[in-house]
């Protein structure tokens, strides 16, 4: 296996697509960085930061990105005519699916990494102190894998559909919209913890474990409002990855035996 992410790590030499997805990482917090002249503390400045990196580019960017490069990644061999000279290594379809699902989570990881590390030089630079940065920047790296979780599902979509890269694209613009807006829909957000729409989709479960991360000293009416609304619906990690992992696990399953049934 680690013989197999190697190879697929020197592939992406010939991929810039994969550093260009990691570069965009910077594009929303770095927008956001020209609201931070209202940020009357260090500390306030540093939540509306990582706020912009963990709540709009980890949705609208990450997970779409994440479906497009698998949708790359998986059929490389299939359009190069590689694929079947790498079955008689003999290389099982089901590992080099696996393998490429995890070089998609390293990706995920880097992402979040990167618009983290940006958003402190951008802080750093307008003079504002890190209060507060070490805590968010980890919490970004476990989002990294709940967005990864959550793309699962519509890469196996693509993965079913082919090569049909028009479709899927179709698809992934579809969900990615679909999961955003879930995330901020309360009929989602104030469902208890178990087996339910509000728990099993990746939008609300990770809001649900993102938002008690943020401070909320001093809300206003409305923002106090909403936490008394949502609060008893909040999320632990513990609860929030009990859900992810079995998920991940159930996914990359049924993705590497599409993967496997498929021609090369």
């Amino acid at each position: 296996m680690l013989r197999l992410l190697y190879c697929e790590f020197a592939k992406l030499r010939r991929k810039p697509l994969f550093f260009i997805s990691a570069a965009l990482s910077a594009v929303l917090p770095l927008g956001y960085a020209l609201f931070l002249s209202d940020a009357a503390t260090s500390a306030e400045a540093v939540e509306k930061m990582m706020s912009a990196a963990q709540q709009l580019s980890a949705y609208l960017l990450l997970m779409p990105l994440l479906v497009i490069l698998a949708s790359h990644l998986l059929f490389m061999e299939t359009d190069n005519d590689t694929r079947k000279n790498l079955l008689t290594i003999p290389v099982s379809s089901s590992a080099l699916a696996i393998t490429k699902l995890f070089l998609l989570l390293l990706f995920s990881v880097l992402f979040m990494a990167v618009g983290g590390l940006l958003c402190l030089i951008v802080l750093l630079l307008q003079g504002f102190a890190p209060v507060g940065f070490l805590r968010l920047f980890g919490v970004g790296l476990l989002e990294s894998v709940l967005m990864w979780t959550g793309a699962l599902p519509c890469i196996l979509l693509v993965t079913a559909l082919n090569k049909s890269y028009i479709i899927s694209v179709i698809i992934t613009f579809f969900y990615t919209i679909s999961n955003y807006l879930i995330a901020q829909t309360d009929l989602f957000l104030t469902q208890p913890f178990g087996l339910n729409p509000g728990t099993l989709l990746p939008g609300p479960l990770t809001f649900r474990w993102l938002y008690p991360f943020y401070s909320q000293s001093d809300p206003s009416a409305e923002l106090a409002a909403l936490l008394e609304r949502l609060s008893p619906y909040f999320l632990t990690t513990a609860q929030a990855f009990s859900v992810a992992v079995p998920e991940a696990v159930l996914f990359c399953t049924l993705i590497a035996a599409v993967y496997r049934r498929q021609k090369s």
